[in-house]
């Protein structure tokens, strides 16, 4: 490692940073100049004996609760594993994808870190608050790094998350400023911490307003789901004027079941989404939503857990990035 510093001018200490993976410490010239010294003077690192030596994996794992049998195909996990998975790319992690059903703790979706399989955690959870600190519980009393992708309070528990109270509560003020008083609110059956956040929004701006909440539970994130909601609310018998879905599957449906009535969209009944995923501006109307930063999330959350297996102290325990209400035809 000596030799190679000196070939590259640079100290042993960048080389060490070269070898375990930290290149962001350094700018491309200089990692082109080492990485091309230790070609020259035929240096490889012993990578597996580094790992035992290290008692490190350099793999990231993330540990998601969902029911739903198509989960890796959901649009916002999708998204939060890409932002993830760039950076684990980026800095030498592999990434592990550990995933249970939120109905009971399984201590088997641990075991990645307990069999040393896994450094790191990034929780991505649903099911009600009591499975879900479970986890969080249990990982922190193991003193795995983790990262929490929902708003805690307990001291200790990093956090990064959206703005989503902030992002409802400014979309049910928009309906109410375009006088609906009969807002309905339609949300899965699992709970999610980012749905519990919305409707915590939704129920701010109506309280604000002096407006009752309806809030509409069942089924899971798919337009089915949805639309039989939505036919469900309709056939009351004081039906909404305007409908938010808990993301922008359900809205989906609601658009199709609205239809399906004669009902004109948003003149009979408005219909907003959540989330702004790629086809929101495509729909028919164009879908009324709040933009979720999915990727920027799994990005952040991924470079704060890095740090921190790294060694470098969080630069902020509690991230919450913004959201922007996306105003379109449909609400």
């Amino acid at each position: 490692m000596r030799d190679v510093a000196a070939r590259a001018d640079v100290s042993v200490q960048t080389v060490s940073n070269i070898v375990n993976a930290r290149f962001h410490l350094m700018g491309d010239e200089t990692r082109t100049r080492v990485e091309r010294a230790m070609s020259e003077l035929g240096y490889h690192p012993n990578i597996a004996a580094r790992t035992l030596r290290l008692a490190r994996s350099q793999t990231v794992c993330f540990l998601l609760l969902d029911e739903d049998n198509q989960f890796l195909a959901d649009p916002m996990t999708a998204l939060v594993i890409a932002g993830l998975g760039d950076v684990a790319r980026e800095r030498g992690y592999g990434l592990l994808i550990r995933a249970a059903l939120p109905d009971q703790p399984d201590p088997s979706v641990l075991k990645s870190l307990l069999e040393n399989r896994a450094d790191g955690a990034l929780l991505f959870l649903s099911g009600e608050p009591e499975l879900r600190r479970w986890y969080v519980s249990n990982l922190a009393e193991l003193g795995f790094p983790f990262i929490l992708l929902e708003t805690w309070n307990q001291p200790g528990v990093m956090t990064v998350t959206a703005a989503d109270r902030d992002g409802a509560r400014e979309l049910t003020d928009h309906l109410i400023r375009a006088g609906h008083e009969r807002i309905a609110f339609v949300t899965t059956a699992v709970p999610w911490p980012m749905l519990e956040q919305r409707l915590l929004g939704y129920r701010d701006a109506l309280e604000a307003a002096r407006l009752e909440p309806a809030v509409f539970t069942g089924g899971t994130w798919t337009p089915a789901s949805g639309e039989a909601l939505v036919s469900v609310i309709l056939d009351g018998r004081q039906p909404p004027t305007a409908i938010m879905c808990g993301n922008d599957l359900l809205a989906l449906g609601a658009i199709r079941s609205v239809r399906q009535r004669g009902l004109r969209i948003p003149e009979d009944v408005a219909v907003t989404g959540f989330n702004n995923f790629d086809f929101a501006e495509f729909t028919d109307p164009p879908l009324t939503t709040v933009r979720v930063p999915g990727y920027d999330i799994g990005r952040a959350a991924g470079e704060a857990l890095v740090d921190v297996l790294e060694g470098e102290s969080p630069r902020r325990s509690h991230m919450v990035l913004p959201v922007e209400l996306k105003l379109r035809a449909s609400g």
